[in-house]
């Protein structure tokens, strides 16, 4: 089973975006359906770390400068618009002009500031502009914790690991992250894996496959596929993966987030 590489975002597809299909059809909500704000602290491969924020809502107020979202919640929060804002969707980059009054966002800021516009849903959403991949909040993340709020009130915090898989099986997945360091989680029927808007099963998971991985209290509760796998042969020929090798994936976290440092202006492609 091969994995197509995520290019941007969670991350924002897995948070913030909640719902998956199981079997191409029924639709599976995951821990972040309901998902209006999150806030997420990332541990980076350069040993740095960033917080980074995440809103969800309906665009009530936009112009050159800021943007205002009002989420489920009814709370309404403002973003500045700087030279560095990136406007993404489905895969794609677009100008500030293409977003509406009324259209449905994700925003991923940081210190108040608008750093990617994404995810966006309704009447004329942007669309049709050609593929191409930017670094975003967690391009190079190792580890962090993100504290979820959800639009009833509650709140949540889950782990959140990337890396690839070394070992799975019995009830038991193991990784390896990019600064060699390991971990080991349960998982259970309802761990949910997703590739792309897809959901599997933990048994269609392989070693060598990159993911990034939200659990709690070592529980898996959400496993994001990231890329192929790259197996490498252990001596005892059990098909494990060596501790560190290849564990640089491409940049996403699937919660739609994509931890990067740096984006282009408004409405340049940028390329990974």
């Amino acid at each position: 089973m091969f994995k197509r590489t995520f290019l941007l975002s969670i991350a924002a597809a897995a948070l913030l975006a909640g719902s998956a299909l199981a079997d191409g059809s029924t639709p599976v909500k995951g821990p972040f359906a309901g998902t209006v704000h999150a806030v997420g602290t990332l541990s980076y491969t350069d040993g740095s770390s960033q917080t980074w924020n995440w809103d969800r809502g309906k665009i009530t107020a936009l112009d050159s400068t800021s943007i205002t979202l009002t989420r489920r919640d009814k709370v309404q929060v403002t973003f500045a618009i700087t030279s560095s804002t990136v406007v993404r969707n489905d895969g794609a980059t677009y100008q500030l002009s293409d977003l509406k009054i009324g259209q449905v966002a994700t925003v991923i800021s940081q210190s108040g500031n608008a750093d990617i516009i994404r995810n966006i849903r309704g009447d004329g959403a942007p669309s049709g502009a050609d593929q191409s991949a930017i670094e975003g909040p967690a391009a190079k993340s190792t580890t962090g914790t993100i504290d979820a709020l959800y639009y009833d009130g509650s709140s949540q915090t889950f782990q959140y690991d990337r890396g690839r898989i070394t070992s799975v099986g019995n009830g038991q997945l193991s990784i390896v992250r990019a600064d060699k360091s390991t971990a080991t989680f349960t998982y259970d029927d309802s761990t949910i894996v997703r590739d792309k808007d897809n959901v599997e099963a933990v048994s269609d998971l392989q070693v060598g496959e990159g993911a990034m991985f939200f659990s709690q209290n070592g529980k898996l509760m959400l496993v994001t596929c990231l890329g192929q796998p790259k197996q490498q042969a252990n001596p005892q020929g059990q098909g494990q993966l060596q501790p560190g090798a290849g564990v640089q994936g491409q940049a996403g976290l699937g919660l739609g987030f994509r931890l990067g440092h740096r984006h282009a202006n408004l409405g340049t492609t940028v390329t990974a």
